[in-house]
């Protein structure tokens, strides 16, 4: 398959486990598959892989929008997804969506203990 090849869909194929991946693309009835590894840096970078890995599964599908007269988005090609891999493989990017996924947590963590306390306030308020 071709780089400049428009595709029909790309499909990341789950482990039981739901860490890792098989991505495969399609054009045309031609499938292959372009690369394998660990799903959580695409999940980082893909809201509709987040949303569909939310509801189950082993598989999360893409599909180009479709645009206007000219049928499906000239840009979903197997060149684009190419670079897509490439940049969320590489180690700084890896890096930082560690970073961020840490922060999250601790960002969590503390809105509970926020909330705890503000809960805590308000009943010691009330008995009073």
């Amino acid at each position: 398959m071709k780089a400049d090849i428009v595709l029909d869909f790309a499909v990341f194929q789950l482990t039981p486990t739901r860490t890792r991946c098989e991505l495969l693309i399609s054009s045309h009835g031609v499938s292959e598959k372009l690369a394998s590894g660990l799903l959580k840096p695409f999940l980082a970078h893909l809201r509709a892989a987040e949303e569909q890995i939310a509801v189950g599964g082993y598989s999360i599908r893409l599909e180009p929008p479709i645009d206007g007269n000219q049928g499906k988005a000239s840009w979903f090609t197997k060149g684009t997804m190419q670079r897509f891999v490439r940049f969320v493989s590489t180690p700084e990017v890896l890096e930082r969506v560690s970073v961020v996924e840490t922060e999250l947590i601790q960002l969590e963590e503390e809105l509970c203990n926020y909330t705890n306390e503000v809960t805590l306030l308000f009943f010691k308020w009330f008995s009073e």
